[in-house]
């Protein structure tokens, strides 16, 4: 039998939790800056090469590029590798004349590489900007989107730029999935440590859509190739920037760049099965840790209320525990411009994503994650 001073405990330490959270959210919302929408400065601006990996791409591709050789930027270029694919991407691609449009054929892929990692390695090899972003084909651009984010790269002296962008989830498995990528970081990160404690490798995000470089930054930390086997390359190279002292941001770029990153259920099952678990650098016990507790800290509240004869505090704790909880999802909604139902469904978006976070860990250790096709390489598995 649960004992109510047990209960009690395990609810107020919930509620700072939450209340921890909850402030963390607010300060972060604050911290993530929009670049601002002013002209082209007296100076020119550094040229750019925007990269971006291709496989089987069909669906995505021809949005992508058109809105990127749509930029109100003057010096910059667009390149292309496709990587391998065996749908009419490449056929799509060659469709496209812009003399700013270079397209690469990718070279097989070797050994130990994840694809996307060999591809972007073998885009910033032929890229010729001083700055190299890196993007995904599913990603659509605003006109000014480029300049916006040099501009300001160039007022803070960054090393790394990269963004939360505008998720379009048009499906019920999608608004059910993709959402919780946000909430986590907007919610645990504290990005304010993060900036404070450069050297922290710890505290450190990313978004692989949106990775703008310096070329001396990415050449320093040894670009893809230092991270050639990771499934979550983005955080893997925050990693390494934060590890080196360099200078990085993450902004709210929902005004600039959108995506639809997974169509459907499945589509995001397959996905963040395959990364869940890398998130955590293959490390046993904190990963298990982080799911159940995200379970813990959304179902117990609920179902704490049913509970009989339980001190009235302890129903305050838990009746305030969820409000926070709701007011951290009405925030993260309004700002990063997502459906507003997603809010009244937020612990069964907290549910299934711990779901994919199990299943990410048993495939990982059973050896069967891949995506698009192909198997991702082995990693050791670390208990702590």
């Amino acid at each position: 039998m649960i004992k109510p001073f047990t209960v009690f405990v395990d609810s107020f330490r919930i509620l700072i939790f939450v209340f921890v959270q909850f402030l963390i959210s607010v300060t972060n919302l604050i911290l993530m800056r929009r670049p601002p929408r002013s002209s082209l400065p007296a100076e020119p601006l550094p040229r750019v090469s925007v990269l971006i990996p291709a496989r089987n791409e069909e669906q995505n591709i021809l949005l992508c590029v058109n809105s990127l050789l749509k930029q109100d930027y003057s010096d910059y270029e667009v390149l292309v590798l496709d990587d391998n694919s065996d749908d009419r991407t490449r056929e799509i691609l060659a469709a496209i004349s812009a003399p700013r449009l270079k397209i690469i054929t990718g070279k097989p892929l070797p050994p130990s590489w994840v694809g996307k990692n060999w591809a972007c390695h073998q885009l910033a090899e032929q890229a010729q900007g001083k700055l190299l972003l890196f993007t995904d084909a599913d990603t659509v651009f605003a006109p000014d989107a480029l300049r916006r984010a040099v501009i300001y790269q160039q007022q803070h002296q960054l090393d790394l730029l990269t963004g939360i962008i505008r998720n379009r989830v048009e499906t019920p498995g999608e608004q059910l999935t993709v959402p919780f990528i946000v909430w986590s970081v907007v919610s645990i990160l504290p990005l304010g440590i993060a900036y404070w404690w450069r050297k922290s490798r710890a505290f450190a995000a990313a978004n692989g859509k949106f990775l703008l470089f310096t070329r001396s930054a990415y050449q320093q930390i040894g670009g893809h190739q230092a991270v050639k086997g990771e499934a979550v390359e983005d955080l893997a190279l925050a990693r390494l920037i934060k590890g080196a002292a360099l200078r990085w941001r993450l902004i709210d770029l929902t005004e600039l760049v959108s995506t639809r990153m997974y169509q459907g259920f499945r589509s995001a099952w397959n996905g963040f099965t395959k990364n869940f678990f890398a998130i955590f650098d293959y490390r046993l016990l904190p990963a298990l840790f982080v799911w159940c507790w995200l379970l813990l800290i959304t179902f117990h509240p609920l179902l704490s209320l049913l509970l009989p004869n339980q001190p009235d505090f302890h129903h305050f704790c838990a009746r305030l525990t969820i409000i926070l909880q709701i007011l951290i999802w009405i925030l993260i909604v309004w700002r990063l411009q997502l459906p507003k139902l997603i809010v009244l469904y937020y612990p069964l978006t907290m549910l299934i994503s711990s779901i994919i976070g199990l299943t990410s860990l048993v495939l990982t250790l059973t050896r069967k994650t891949e995506w698009k096709g192909r198997k991702l390489p082995a990693h050791r598995i670390k208990i702590i």
